[in-house]
């Protein structure tokens, strides 16, 4: 008869107290694990409303600044504690964390001097703390500068694509390049004001809509339709008079008929021949 033993056996990682002990510490572990990891949304949901409204973003708590690494003994950032955007900053050989710290913040100054003393405060709400400095310098433009931008750029693409118009100085898009082309006078062929051309240019773009030429071979199928039906109509009509003159010419050969054999009955009829036939019997 087998011993179940194992069962019994304080190592035993299947023991009933074993397994209850192992839930409870890892419930009183994960307990401090989900309290941190819910302060840590909180700092940095904190953090990025005070960025988007252009604020000082608030200090990380010490907990957030310690090493996450003990055995590294120097501080690690994070990727959430950055600005979005912002390239990540890298120690140097031979540097300690202030000379770190300090060669950052001189960047960042530098940075702040170069885009014309504008902050990060100034740029507009919906975009401060979402670009890189760069983004930002770009993004500020002074006054003019997009029209001189626009205007190189088409001088820019005359030269490289001349046009005719270009050879005779004229400085106006054609006609047919403008978006008010609808409010242009009519004019025919030689240059002189045609009033109707704008009735016979919306008929020639009615009959060429495809759409246009579909309603209106399904408007000719019906009206084709409708005829056939008339035509059938009055066929049917003709075929019941012919049917009803057929009966009365009928009727009327029938009555004639009988008459006739009426006055033949009537002419064979004699009284003499009446009388000798009892005589003869």
């Amino acid at each position: 008869m087998p011993l179940h033993l194992l069962g019994k056996k304080s190592w035993n990682v299947y023991n009933a107290t074993n397994v209850e002990r192992v839930r409870r510490d890892e419930a009183a572990a994960q307990a401090p694990e989900d309290a941190k990891e819910e302060r840590m949304q909180e700092a940095d949901a904190a953090r990025r409303l005070a960025i988007l409204r252009g604020e000082e973003p608030p200090p990380l708590s010490q907990e957030d600044d310690a090493p996450l690494d003990p055995a590294a003994g120097a501080l690690v950032k994070r990727e959430r504690d950055r600005v979005p955007g912002e390239r990540k900053k890298r120690k140097r050989t031979g540097e300690d964390d202030t000379d770190f710290e300090m060669r950052v913040a001189r960047e960042r100054a530098a940075e702040v001097a170069g885009a014309g003393g504008r902050r990060r405060s100034e740029v507009p709400v919906e975009l401060a703390g979402l670009l890189a400095p760069e983004e930002e310098r770009v993004l500020i433009k002074p006054p003019g500068r997009e029209e001189e931008a626009v205007a190189k750029a088409r001088a820019a693409e005359r030269l490289a694509n001349p046009v005719l118009k270009d050879a005779l100085g004229i400085e106006e898009d054609p006609w047919f390049l403008k978006g008010d082309v609808a409010e242009l006078p009519g004019r025919n062929a030689w240059g002189k004001e045609d009033p109707g051309r704008k009735a016979r240019d919306a008929v020639r773009i009615d009959k060429n809509d495809p759409l246009a030429m579909m309603k209106l071979g399904a408007k000719k199928v019906r009206e084709v339709t409708k005829e056939r039906k008339r035509e059938d109509e009055e066929r049917e009509r003709e075929l019941k008079v012919l049917r009803k003159e057929e009966r009365r010419r009928g009727k009327r050969r029938k009555r004639e008929g009988r008459a006739k054999d009426v006055d033949d009955e009537l002419e064979e009829f004699s009284l003499d021949a009446s009388e000798q036939a009892p005589a003869a019997e």
